[in-house]
C-alpha cells in the first residue's frame, strides 16, 4: 500500500509539473494582447482566429509563413502588413491555448484512469500517452518561440491592431 501512495503521489507531481510548465512558455505580453482582443474583433476575424489555431494546434507552424498564408485570405485582404501579422500572433495564442485544453485533458485522463486501477505499476504512463505528452509539449515550446518572433514585429503597435480590427 505503501508502494501505491508513493507511485500515485509521484506520478500527480511528474504530470502536474509538466503541466505546470507550459503556461509560463508564453510571453504575457501575447496573453494579454489576446485577453484584450478576442472580446473586440468582428466576428469573421474572430472566427478566423479560432478555426485556423485549432486546425494548426497540432502542427509546426512558422510566423511568417502564417502571416503570408493570412494576407491571401479574402476576408482578411484589405488589412495592413501590422494587422495580418497581429492576427498572426492571436492564432498563435489560440493554437497554444488549444494545446493547453488537450494537455490538461490528457493528464486528467491519464490520472482518472490511475485512480480507478486497483494497482498501480510504476510506470504505468504508457508509452503513446508519453509520446502525445511529449509531442503536445515540444509543440508548445515550438509555439512560444514563434509567439515571442511574432510578438517582436508588432511590439508598440498592439493597440492600433486592436482599434483596425474592431
Amino acid at each position: 500500500m505503501k508502494n501505491l501512495l508513493l507511485f500515485a503521489l509521484s506520478s500527480c507531481a511528474f504530470l502536474q509539473g509538466m503541466y505546470s510548465q507550459v503556461p509560463t512558455a508564453m510571453p504575457p505580453a501575447a496573453d494579454e494582447f489576446y485577453k484584450i482582443s478576442m472580446p473586440l474583433l468582428r466576428p469573421p476575424v474572430k472566427k478566423i482566429i479560432l478555426q485556423i489555431g485549432e486546425a494548426i494546434k497540432h502542427s509546426k507552424i512558422n510566423a511568417d509563413s502564417l502571416s503570408e498564408a493570412l494576407r491571401k485570405n479574402t476576408v482578411l485582404k484589405d488589412m495592413s502588413k501590422n494587422d495580418i501579422e497581429g492576427v498572426a500572433v492571436l492564432i498563435l495564442v489560440q493554437a497554444s491555448r488549444d494545446a493547453d485544453a488537450d494537455l490538461k485533458k490528457m493528464v486528467l485522463e491519464i490520472s482518472r484512469g490511475n485512480d480507478q486501477k486497483s494497482t498501480i505499476v510504476k510506470g504505468d504512463i504508457n508509452d503513446n500517452q508519453r509520446s502525445k505528452l511529449r509531442f503536445i509539449m515540444d509543440r508548445k515550446s515550438g509555439m512560444a518561440e514563434e509567439i515571442t518572433f511574432a510578438m517582436k514585429k508588432i511590439s508598440g503597435r498592439q493597440q492600433d491592431i486592436i482599434n483596425n480590427l474592431k
